[in-house]
């Protein structure tokens, strides 16, 4: 890295956010990312079946961070942290660090279906989030109706199956289904601060800041709170490579790209993909039974992701239309 280079990293000068609504191509692989992302809970729920959830934690953080290494490499990206760095990387990292200990507790006392329709919840809180701290994201009246669908569908997922108290549906409880929406909550401010602190600095040291703290925090917890134990179980190994290369990796680097480029509520709220493949791939992959509140909870999932999505797509279009050629 030259030094010129190195003095602009340093300096605290104000970057130009060039941040737009997302178009096409970020709205397809958006909706590709989703696809995969769906999965994510399904892996989770297989590999917990061999291991406690902060072992899960750091394995698959481990596999994450390589990916992003080579990634880094790839780019001759440099790795070393600048002093204006510090405190936007320490919040993403404690906020990372919370929201995944959320996750996958509450992965562990609920079903996939249940923990992926949940945590897809996150565009919602992102959408929310970015009206206040992302002076070109507001909230318009078609977006609120969008989300006034979404909350509606976690309502009905969260206390149409679970109830008040206890268990009334195998597999699920209250406790479970509140961790995973703080989870979502916890994903949307994170997503958002990623976008805003991206703007001032790589987005994959950012991603590999939090991988490394977080695998060192959680190997620390697994062995302090847990009894970690280790097995060459091919199904758990797959899972594992999943949530860490696919996911960890990929799926990580893949939103910090988008959510650097484009506004965060315009990319994060096609994600409405996330929970149909999520349900899919948990009843085909564990046999689990959707249940009534997690259809009708979903449906309304993804009308209120349409309406938000068509009428980001519309900004879009006359956002494009005025940049001159």
């Amino acid at each position: 890295m030259s030094k010129a280079l190195a003095e602009e990293y340093k300096s605290d000068r104000k970057y130009v956010d060039l941040r737009r609504p997302a178009g096409l191509f970020p709205t397809l692989f958006n909706i590709f990312l989703s696809f995969i992302w769906g999965g994510n809970s399904v892996s989770i729920k297989v590999s917990l079946d061999y291991s406690s959830p902060l072992q899960v934690g750091w394995m698959r953080f481990v596999l994450g961070g390589l990916v992003t290494l080579a990634y880094m490499a790839y780019l001759r990206d440099p790795v070393r942290v600048f002093r204006n760095e510090v405190r936007p990387l320490t919040v993403i990292v404690i906020l990372f660090i919370v929201q995944i200990a959320f996750m996958n507790f509450g992965q562990d006392q609920t079903t996939a279906g249940h923990a992926n329709a949940l945590n897809s919840t996150f565009p919602i809180w992102a959408a929310v989030i970015a009206h206040f701290i992302v002076p070109s994201d507001r909230l318009s009246r078609w977006k609120i109706l969008a989300i006034v669908f979404s909350y509606a569908g976690v309502l009905t997922i969260v206390f149409r199956d679970s109830g008040f108290t206890g268990v009334s549906s195998e597999g699920v409880t209250l406790a479970g289904d509140l961790m995973s929406l703080a989870s979502a909550a916890l994903l949307g401010l994170r997503l958002v601060l990623i976008s805003n602190f991206a703007q001032n600095m790589s987005e994959a040291k950012i991603m590999l800041a939090q991988l490394v703290i977080g695998t060192l925090f959680f190997l620390f917890c697994s062995y302090l709170f847990e009894a970690p134990s280790y097995n060459w179980e091919t199904r758990f190994w797959i899972a594992l490579f999943y949530q860490g290369i696919v996911i960890a990796g990929f799926g990580f680097l893949s939103n910090a790209w988008l959510v650097k480029r484009y506004l965060p509520s315009t990319v994060t709220f096609f994600s409405f993909i996330q929970p149909p493949s999520g349900l899919v791939l948990a009843w085909y992959v564990l046999n689990e039974d959707p249940g009534n509140g997690l259809i009708v909870g979903l449906i309304l999932i993804v009308v209120g992701a349409i309406i938000f999505g068509g009428e980001a797509y519309i900004r879009a279009r006359k956002v494009n239309s005025l940049v001159p050629v």
